[in-house]
């Protein structure tokens, strides 16, 4: 068995896989911006609409006052939305992170592979070379994370194992035949 190829493969996997549910999170985290300021951009224009009514039906100078700060609140508030997307880069991180699952899935395989010891070193180095050329590209794309989102996948992964699963887990997604407690 390549036990320094694998090394170096085991070592990009968990880099891999921690990227991958780095990407996961701030598109999390991003999705929720975006939908509360969507909530608050409702709410504005709400408040506008119903002082601007108001000063209509009451002809208080006091509620159009009111109803030019919202106005101005509301427009400020939808240039800044207008100015960052929060729904777009949470796309991108669902993008980077699909395409980094489909990686780290590879790289779990060329580990099996090299335990089994089913591949020849040449192999090993070939597929190890293609993997960090496709990451490579994937990177060049893909949003910076967040450190936020970072800390999010520290404790996904080390401490609720959103990546593991029991024999008795794996067991309960395959048919019978295909288990290891039959």
């Amino acid at each position: 068995m390549d036990k320094i190829n694998l090394q170096v493969i085991r070592e990009c996997f968990g880099k891999v896989a921690y990227t991958h549910k780095t990407h996961e999170k701030d598109a999390e985290i991003l999705s929720s911006r975006a939908t509360k300021i969507k909530w608050t951009n409702i709410a504005l224009t709400t408040l506008t609409s119903g002082t601007l009514i108001s000063t209509i039906i009451t002809n208080k100078a006091t509620l159009g006052y009111i109803s030019a700060v919202f106005s101005a609140v509301t427009l400020a508030f939808v240039i800044f939305q207008l100015s960052f997307n929060p729904e777009e880069a949470a796309e991108k991180h669902r993008q980077a992170a699909k395409e980094l699952w489909y990686v780290r899935e590879r790289y779990v395989n060329l580990i099996a592979d090299i335990m089994s010891e089913q591949i020849s070193e040449e192999t090993i180095i070939s597929r190890r070379n293609q993997l960090i050329e496709e990451l490579k590209l994937i990177y060049k794309f893909a949003p910076i994370t967040s450190s936020k989102a970072y800390k999010q996948a520290q404790e996904a992964l080390k401490i609720r194992e959103e990546l593991t699963f029991s024999e008795d887990e794996i067991d309960q997604f395959l048919p019978v035949e295909l288990r290891l407690k039959k």
